[in-house]
């Protein structure tokens, strides 16, 4: 407890943190965990959307004698710098804003140092957009304040996060903390003295999966390990991923015997992280986790953990898939009404979408429609002749209907497309559900940062819209 109650005071968290930490020493108690990697303004919104769910999942899990406790694991080990230098901000005026700042190639989070000029950079980005004056003098004064708590780029994540949801109840734990990388130190040893286990569990679920015709998220290919290394390179520290050839362990650049990365492990602690395959089981063997809440890729990790869990001896959560969230701006909402679309469908299928109405509106979807209808007809009259003849002409007769129903699909949106240049409204309106929605062809969600919607609607205002959400499944956010 002594480690996040550190890392709490470190990060300016409010005294709500404080006494939930304090419960985790009644030994009834019980956590719910979610985590995500440590991007810049909390990365996309849906970290946002684990981060609620796993207190709207802690709160309904709770009793008076039987405390549960959220808690948020800091991804501070991961090194994709890639992935975390930069987010996405949609201002009023629909432009879209990336945001970026400059950090150090393979490094872990946790060890990137935090530098003023993240937050001047930052600052000087919103600044170039669309927002409301007073919701924008709100969050740099937050983003400010958090910047002044931080000594790492993973401080300045933990900081706001605190600033967000601290008075919520919800807990953070970086494992990159020198108090807290330690007590891993048991499920890293037995990982480093006999690391093809693990990998051969993660491997036979990957067959099991297969054969069920599902693609495994996990990978391990020949002499793969669950263990980074960090390195030095110039002056730099870098993660780098080990293997193993059944003697010695080995990155890009060096080779290692057990007895060394043990006793590296004993001397820094921080320097050998888990990958993948083990960062959950870490997790677990340190925490009372009840729940974990996940994204949908990371649900599919955990499919093939099992045996990982089993060979450490850790018991296995329950895992918890989050809850998918899409804020709705007015604009929006007008749109969508206006078409007399559900955002379900728009979703699954935004340019047929688009097409359909556009065709329905000036009166050509019926043609297509009754078009497809009769080629179905004629194909079954077809089937019906050519089968009492010799069934092996069935097939040709059905591939030459999914050739042709194809072609009509595709002249359908060519249609579509024609139509949209005449109709400059609505395809004037559809490119603003994409902005919102789709924006870079990615969903809203997995793109625009919350910090998009703090700078136009207010932080408060948000987090209530959050809060009350159900603990699972998709829904709508209205600001």
């Amino acid at each position: 407890m002594s480690a996040l109650t550190g890392y709490a005071e470190k990060t300016g968290a409010p005294p709500r943190v404080f006494e939930q930490i304090e419960l985790l020493r009644d030994p009834t108690s019980q956590v719910v965990v979610t985590g995500q990697q440590v991007g810049l303004l909390l990365g996309p919104t849906f970290t946002l959307s684990k981060a609620f769910t796993a207190l709207k999942v802690a709160e309904e899990l709770t009793r008076q004698e039987h405390p549960v406790i959220p808690i948020f694991w800091l991804a501070s080990q991961d090194h994709d710098h890639l992935e975390i230098d930069h987010c996405y901000l949609l201002d009023k005026e629909e432009n879209l804003h990336r945001l970026e700042v400059t950090l150090p190639p393979d490094t872990p989070a946790g060890r990137i140092p935090f530098e003023p000029s993240m937050l001047s950079r930052i600052e000087r980005s919103i600044a170039e957009g669309a927002w409301v004056p007073e919701h924008t003098s709100e969050v740099l004064a937050l983003l400010e304040r958090a910047a002044s708590r931080a000594t790492t780029f993973a401080d300045w994540f933990a900081a706001v996060l605190y600033e967000l949801l601290g008075a919520r109840g919800l807990v953070i734990l970086n494992p990159m903390e020198p108090d807290t990388a330690t007590l891993f130190k048991d499920i890293l040893t037995a990982e480093i003295r006999r690391p093809q286990i693990s990998v051969a569990a993660i491997q036979e679920a990957a067959h099991g999966l297969k054969r069920l015709g599902v693609e495994p998220q996990l990978g391990r290919g020949a002499n793969a390990s669950n263990l980074f290394v960090e390195e030095w390179y110039g002056g730099s520290v870098r993660r780098e991923l080990l293997r193993f050839d059944g003697r010695h362990f080995f990155s890009r650049s060096a080779s290692y015997r057990a007895e060394d990365l043990l006793e590296r492990l004993a001397e820094e602690p921080r320097s050998i992280t888990p990958a993948a395959g083990l960062r959950p089981i870490t997790q677990d063997a340190v925490l009372p986790t009840a729940v974990t809440v996940v994204g949908p890729g990371e649900l599919r990790y955990f499919a093939q953990l099992r045996g990982v869990y089993a060979h450490h001896g850790v018991e296995m959560p329950l895992v918890w898939p989050r809850t998918v969230a899409t804020v709705l701006e007015p604009p929006i909402r007008r749109i969508l009404a206006k078409y007399e679309l559900s955002l379900e469908d728009y979703l699954i299928d935004p340019e047929g979408s688009k097409a359909q109405v556009l065709l329905e509106r000036h009166g050509h979807a019926s043609v297509f429609r009754d078009s497809v209808d009769q080629l179905h007809q004629i194909a079954r009259r077809l089937i019906e002749q050519v089968d009492a003849i010799d069934t092996t002409l069935t097939g040709p007769v059905m591939r030459t209907e999914g050739r042709i129903e194809h072609a009509l699909e595709r002249l359908k949106f060519k249609t579509a497309a024609a139509v949209a240049r005449q109709d400059e409204l609505t395809d004037r309106q559809f490119g603003r559900l994409v902005s919102h929605l789709f924006p870079l062809a990615t969903p809203q969600e997995r793109l625009i940062s919350p910090f998009s919607f703090f700078l136009k609607f207010g932080i408060e205002p948000l987090l209530e819209a959050f809060a009350a959400l159900p603990s699972s499944g998709q829904h709508t956010v209205r600001p």
